[in-house]
């Protein structure tokens, strides 16, 4: 009966260890593909301080930004006094180099947000 137990435990492990060698753990250090950017190629990628960021669209004209955040889009309406500065509700885009805010009074507060360069 002893020897019944061990050939059955040797024949379980088998069978346990021979799924563990069908199993593919991934490589944390693959550099195969990249992220596509999730704005499209036409609007450009704004990077801000802690790590947030939004896409940013603007018309032909320059009087209309479409502003990309990560759950919603939204139309903004150039100022007329500054032509750096887009208004929609209580949204204000400044834009201003590397230091672009983006502001909403209610709940969103996006400073210090610098153009993603594009790479070659």
């Amino acid at each position: 009966m002893k020897n019944t137990y061990s050939h059955l435990t040797i024949v379980v492990a088998s069978i346990f260890l021979s799924g563990c060698a069908s199993f593919e753990f991934p490589n944390m250090f693959d550099k195969g593909s990249k992220e596509v950017p999730r704005y499209g190629k036409a609007a450009v990628h704004y990077q801000c301080e802690n790590y947030q960021s939004f896409g940013l669209k603007l018309s032909e004209n320059g009087e209309e930004a479409w502003v990309m955040l990560p759950d919603h889009e939204m139309n903004l309406s150039r100022d007329a006094n500054d032509k750096q500065l887009y208004h929609y509700g209580t949204m204000d885009l400044h834009l201003n180099g590397d230091q672009t805010t983006l502001d909403d009074s209610d709940h969103l507060h996006l400073k210090g947000c610098k153009p993603e360069r594009a790479k070659k």
